[in-house]
């Protein structure tokens, strides 16, 4: 797995990580509020926050106040923070060993679409409340 993420030049920070100094991508507070543990909900503050796209770097999110929400904190894993299963589609909870197995053991998948019929992936539309990224 590469440094960067895919598709994560559309929407950059301004403001780097502040723990790996990796550029990040915006993100909704919306996002943060629906994915954070409770406890940590309401550190929330009105400010602008951010995803930090590094898979080695533990912080998750980060503020342009200078404030951090690390893995611990978010209830969901970050599909490039994590190993294989990996999610894949948060919000039909789809993981790339589901897919694998469609696509290799099961032999039933050969498209986006084959995919899509047979696990439910990326048919779902509430990926700004269940996906790290928002998207």
């Amino acid at each position: 797995m590469g440094s960067e993420v895919c598709g994560s030049e559309k929407k950059l920070a301004g403001k780097p990580c502040p723990e790996c100094g990796k550029a990040g991508k915006r993100v909704e507070g919306v996002t943060l509020a629906s994915l954070l543990n409770t406890e940590e909900q309401e550190k929330l503050k009105a400010t602008g926050y951010n995803l930090c796209l590094s898979p080695w770097c533990r912080v998750v999110y980060y503020g342009d106040d200078g404030s951090i929400f690390t893995k611990d904190m978010v209830r969901v894993p970050v599909w490039f923070k994590e190993q294989s299963p990996r999610p894949i589609c948060y919000c039909k909870n789809v993981t790339d060993t589901e897919i694998l197995d469609h696509i290799v053991n099961q032999q039933c998948c050969h498209n986006l679409k084959d995919i899509q019929e047979h696990t439910g992936a990326n048919t779902g539309h509430e990926c700004l409340t269940k996906n790290p990224a928002g998207t």
